[in-house]
């Protein structure tokens, strides 16, 4: 079975870790091509492992993700926050990148953490539209409404910019090493290399415009027209959670 994340090391009801590698996902379907996939697993099991892991007093949440779907990233959030109100504190570390909604998640940690080679990646919402002027408008008031209601709040509550400037690196489509990134938001660096990646649907790159060639340098194409998947080297990430 698929499924974007994973719950590690549940400790004596003390502490858990969450790794989110992969992309943010409905229940059923496909986030690109909304097709029905029965081997996704997504947000209504997300809820439940979650409230399955009690009153913990710490949860490390561990990304790596090139984000998803909007709402199951929120909704994701209102989880965490209730945990959080419930006295959990909550670790947000970026493994390898954490872009588009995936950011939500990250943005959740009482404390953020990134390695030197970390990256993530805001920009504005994105939607794909037909119909009419009036449908069209109804889908750029939907993503306006997104990106003020949604975005800006969850982004702020981390931001050591005013909300102008933050609007202004979600415009530009901005991917941050951790040197920017720490200009921008409350964010601690851990003075090592992380090497674990993820495997990535190569379809997500091209919606992107300003994709840094060193990460694109990191994909290494595995001709597969069956399933156009971009394999990236997975080793070290394995290897980390059998020493867990």
């Amino acid at each position: 079975m698929k499924k974007f994340y994973e719950i590690k090391n549940f400790i004596n009801n003390k502490s858990a870790d969450l790794y989110i590698y992969g992309e943010i996902v409905t229940d059923d379907k496909d986030w690109w091509t909304n097709e029905k996939d029965e081997n996704l697993i997504g947000l209504q099991s997300f809820k439940k492992e979650m409230d399955n892991l009690g009153d913990i007093s710490d949860l490390n949440i561990y990304l790596n993700t090139p984000g998803g779907e909007v709402f199951v990233a929120s909704t994701m959030c209102s989880i965490l926050q209730r945990l959080k109100d419930s006295g959990t504190k909550i670790h947000t570390f970026v493994d390898g990148l954490c872009a588009s909604s995936g950011t939500f998640l990250l943005m959740m940690g009482d404390d953020i953490n990134m390695y030197e080679n970390s990256m993530i990646m805001i920009h504005k919402p994105m939607a794909y539209c037909y119909g009419n002027t009036n449908d069209l408008q109804k889908c750029v008031d939907m993503l306006n409404t997104i990106e003020n209601s949604t975005m800006i709040p969850i982004y702020m509550k981390k931001a050591l910019k005013t909300e102008e400037e933050i609007k202004e690196k979600i415009n530009e489509e901005s991917w941050m090493g951790v040197t920017e990134a720490k200009e921008y938001f409350d964010i601690n660096l851990i003075e090592e290399e992380n090497k674990a990646v993820a495997c990535v649907n190569s379809t997500i790159f091209n919606n992107y415009k300003n994709v840094p060639e060193k990460l694109k340098k990191l994909l290494k194409k595995d001709v597969n027209t069956t399933t156009n998947v971009v394999k990236i080297d997975y080793s070290s990430f394995e290897k980390r959670l059998e020493s867990l």
